[in-house]
């Protein structure tokens, strides 16, 4: 981890071109070609209508599968270019993938061409099919879920895969005119994230080393509000392995946390976060998505450790990222934030007074770029909710201001080597001194909370020990 990661208020903190700014985009109807072998579809629409631009990050690397993941996600957010050999208008999901494998050391990629079929093909000559997910390797989908008819719809690339196998990441060109990335999802049992269809099979790529056996997934760990009722926020931790067990860690007002408070099983659930108060009762609640459904439930908070009876949301929230925060709306109550896989929009959901949410808020595209993304309180001190967000090609940790109206102001770049974190967020004054601090979780299982200066910027961190990754 870099000096900045250990401190992150050395960072610079000038301003740059917020992630959610909005990209202006133009469809075309002439993508639909035959030689492109039913490359049609959402997931494939024609590339944005911009300038070229010119390619950076993707330079020489040895021929290992994570070095394919590494180029594919240096490339996310950008349009289409002649560097990847396409030109406008054209369906270039299959140019992209081509593009990488070559710049990763791939043999024999000049079979392949503009169609998404060619790397069914590929596999077929070079013997590279795979029965389960590889990093590195090309995905195919198609609506029907059947290569009998000859068509593939789409293909993007794996970047990481799960322990158990079953979840996927993957990076792609052409999904919505950008190269965007994807997070977690079950392949076996989803549609794409992009809207192409089922996966048909996975194809790796000749001559690249194969990555190192998957690591367990860590599971959530998220800042949240009091629930105690000692007036100090807490910390949401849940197992990755058998029961799923979420536990709560109530705030000390050091920078510390106390003895942990068992909350059952929480196995089926997708992903788990702390949220504001939705419920109208004062106390900071917890919003979850079921596995099987897709459901949102919010979990009231009690002032004892636990939850009490949750609450209903509905459905569609499988390919969701969401995470909570204490109030970016102005109105005093928690709002939920949410970065959609297949657009890469961040939208906010205003927090009711009955564990439900207002219409949404859309407040910016391109949000995909980043690895994690989390409510983080008042960082800067003028009284309004601000997020954080790590962005995964650069590892940069980014300070979005808030607005207090549900949107986000310019970001300010608040530290380097964050890419080493797999969860970051904030729900308060963890260390006593009136400032809003960040609780973030280190890929190797450290958690550390990093004081709020007031400023946006953080001070040196504090270590809360290791072992927060649950999978044991």
């Amino acid at each position: 981890m870099s000096s900045s990661a250990t401190s992150a208020s050395s960072a610079t903190s000038s301003s740059s071109s917020s992630s959610s700014s909005s990209s202006s985009s133009s469809s075309s109807s002439s993508f639909a070609r035959t030689i492109r072998g039913k490359l049609s579809g959402l997931a494939l629409a024609t590339a944005v209508a911009a300038p070229l631009l010119t390619m950076t990050g993707a330079t020489s690397a040895s021929a290992t599968a994570p070095n394919v993941a590494s180029i594919a996600l240096t490339q996310v957010g950008n349009n289409c270019s002649p560097y990847y050999g396409c030109e406008y208008p054209t369906a270039w999901c299959s140019e992209f993938a081509r593009w990488v494998w070559g710049r990763a050391g791939a043999e024999g990629t000049e079979v392949l061409n503009a169609a998404a079929l060619s790397f069914n093909e590929y596999g077929r000559k070079n013997g590279t099919f795979h029965a389960t997910p590889e990093v590195g390797d090309a995905v195919l989908y198609d609506s029907d879920g059947s290569m009998t008819d000859g068509e593939v719809n789409h293909v993007n690339l794996v970047v990481e895969v799960s322990a158990d196998g079953r979840r996927i990441r993957t990076v792609g060109g052409n999904e919505s005119g950008r190269v965007r990335h994807h997070d977690w999802f079950d392949w076996r049992t989803n549609t794409s994230p992009v809207g192409a269809g089922r996966v048909l099979r996975f194809v790796g790529p000749k001559g690249i080393a194969d990555a190192p056996a998957p690591t367990q997934e860590a599971a959530p760990v998220s800042a949240v509000g009091d629930l105690t009722g000692d007036g100090k926020p807490d910390v949401l931790a849940r197992e990755g392995t058998g029961t799923g067990t979420l536990w709560i860690y109530p705030g000390l007002g050091n920078g510390h946390l106390g003895t942990r408070i068992d909350n059952g099983g929480w196995a089926t659930m997708e992903r788990v976060s702390g949220l504001g108060d939705v419920t109208g009762d004062g106390r900071a609640d917890v919003a979850a998505v079921e596995k099987s459904t897709g459901k949102l439930w919010v979990y009231p908070g009690q002032t004892n450790g636990h939850l009490g009876a949750r609450v209903d949301n509905g459905g569609g929230w499988g390919d969701i990222r969401i995470a909570g925060s204490r109030d970016v709306t102005g109105d005093g109550r928690g709002d939920l934030l949410a970065v959609e896989e297949e657009t890469g929009t961040l939208w906010v959901y205003p927090g009711l007074s009955n564990g439900h949410f207002g219409v949404r808020i859309e407040a910016g595209t391109n949000w995909d770029a980043m690895s994690t993304v989390g409510g983080a309180g008042d960082l800067n001190g003028d009284g309004k909710g601000d997020i954080v967000a790590v962005e995964e090609a650069s590892g940069k940790l980014f300070f979005y201001p808030g607005l207090g109206n549900g949107h986000f102001g310019a970001r300010v770049e608040a530290g380097t080597g964050w890419g080493v974190m797999s969860s970051v967020s904030g729900a308060g004054d963890y260390t006593g001194d009136g400032k809003a601090d960040i609780v973030a979780r280190e890929n190797n299982g450290d958690l550390w909370i990093y004081p709020g200066l007031g400023n946006g910027q953080l001070g040196a961190r504090i270590d809360n020990g290791g072992g927060w990754n649950f999978t044991g």
